[in-house]
């Protein structure tokens, strides 16, 4: 999974997400950390979830891979719906994904 966004500051990309989710009961959950220039995305509910992206620099904004992903076994069913609201919150906030 491929994520970009238009700003080139990791900070301004989660900051951006984050005003994205508002309210939603997805923020109750989902965290994310800075480490470098990559982003880690950890789901906490009923176990722990990671998603570890790297960024790559591009002519315009950003490019986040996914690099690494370990799914709890109680989100594993419920995998594909996450990842769609995810999709949705993402675009929200200005990227675009190429699964």
């Amino acid at each position: 999974m491929k994520i970009t966004f238009p700003e080139s500051e990791t900070k301004t990309v989660v900051d951006n997400l984050k005003d994205a989710m508002g309210e939603r009961a997805l923020s109750k959950i989902v965290s994310f950390e800075i480490n470098g220039d990559d982003l880690t995305v950890t789901l906490s509910k009923l176990g722990k979830s990671t998603l570890h992206f790297s960024r790559q620099s591009a002519s315009e904004g950003s490019t986040f891979t996914l690099t690494k992903e370990k799914i709890a076994l109680a989100h594993k069913a419920l995998k594909g719906e996450v990842t769609q609201k995810i999709i949705k919150v993402i675009e929200k906030a200005g990227g675009s994904v190429d699964k």
